[in-house]
């Protein structure tokens, strides 16, 4: 189970490295060398950190906002910010699971 706070949110891009920021991101399809372009949907504010729940909001409604992300990884991004925001006790729309492939 994920530890999460409901501290204020900003993005960490600009505070981390590319493979530090892309462990904080839900979508990261990298083939290679890290680059933060190719990371979306940041949750947490550092690796490892807990997952912060204004970030997990933000994320429900931009997952559907990205052009150029391949299917299959906002598919996967869906699974684990649905298991998320549960873990978070946060109510997940309908739309988010049926991204995911759940009813």
């Amino acid at each position: 189970m994920a530890m999460s706070t409901d501290v204020p949110w900003s993005s960490p891009e600009a505070d981390l490295d590319a493979a530090d920021f892309c462990a904080c991101c839900l979508i990261d399809y990298n083939e290679g060398e890290k680059v933060k372009a190719n990371c979306k949907l940041p949750v947490r504010s550092r690796p490892g950190g807990p997952v912060n729940k204004n970030a997990l909001r933000n994320a429900a409604s931009r997952i559907f906002q990205m052009s150029g992300v391949p299917v299959e990884a906002r598919r996967k991004a869906a699974v684990s910010l649905v298991r998320l925001m549960k873990e978070a006790e946060i109510d997940v729309g309908d739309v988010v699971r049926r991204l995911a492939g759940m009813k």
